[in-house]
């Protein structure tokens, strides 16, 4: 596939499976532990519905939990986002949180309004429910019944604690995560299909969820560069990335 297709074929999503779920990252830990990553897609769906990889009591409950890892992670090699993530998984499991989290927040859109709640506090603030919730409300407020939004406040806090920005139970604060090179390749790959070369694989919504410090985005395709993940060539003011190893060329 071209870089040009993967472009067109790329949208955030609308799912709002946060609305009544978590993204479930440590289900996902698990099912790509249990499925090699050359694996087609029918593979992960015999796991956890015929295999019970997940261990849920019911059939039911399997289906239920194979539908919602479906509809944020694809669990389709033929999609690039997909594709890519298994990438980098094996090569970083410290990062799997992170990995997790960047395709999880490109699919669903209430997810990504939660994060306004978090994305530029210290270290060590509180963080209520109701902040997440507000952060919901503030762009779906007239598209959700109270109740739900209630919902969305709690879960998507669990979420976030997921993927490592907040820590505690009931009472959590903000916390800082670390962007090892295989989630900034990551992050950047999903730049690069979204249409962002140069820098701008990085300067994007990504980035905060890497919580990377303004000006640094250049140093930081660095690191993963240094690492294999991820091609980079600096010419006076000119920045090529690329993706070889996933068939993208910036």
């Amino acid at each position: 596939m071209s870089s040009n297709a993967v472009g067109r074929d790329f949208a955030l999503g609308k799912l709002r499976t946060t609305a009544s779920h978590t993204i479930g990252i440590p289900h996902l830990i698990e099912l790509l532990r249990e499925v090699p990553a050359a694996a087609a897609a029918e593979h992960y769906r015999d796991a956890v519905v015929e295999g019970n990889a997940l261990g849920r009591p019911t059939h039911a409950g399997r289906q239920r939990s194979f539908r919602h890892l479906r509809e944020l992670y694809f669990l389709d090699p033929a999609r690039p986002e997909f594709a890519a993530l298994r990438h980098f998984w094996d090569i970083d499991p410290s990062s799997h949180p992170l990995l997790a989290g960047l395709l999880a927040f490109t699919r669903d859109e209430v997810l990504r309004a939660s994060f306004a709640a978090i994305a530029d506090l210290p270290v060590g603030s509180a963080v209520t429910s109701a902040d997440l919730t507000a952060a919901v409300a503030a762009q779906f407020g007239n598209e959700m019944s109270e109740s739900t939004l209630g919902k969305t406040g709690r879960n998507t806090g669990a979420c976030w604690t997921q993927t490592g920005h907040l820590a505690g139970r009931s009472k959590k604060v903000r916390t800082l995560v670390e962007a090892r090179p295989a989630a900034i390749g990551y992050a950047a790959y999903l730049g690069h299909l979204a249409g962002g070369r140069g820098l701008g694989v990085l300067d994007n919504p990504w980035s905060k969820i890497l919580g990377l410090v303004p000006g640094r985005t250049l140093e930081a395709l660095r690191d993963a560069h240094t690492q294999g993940l991820l091609d980079l060539l600096v010419a006076g003011n000119v920045v090529d990335v690329s993706f070889p190893a996933l068939g993208g060329d910036a």
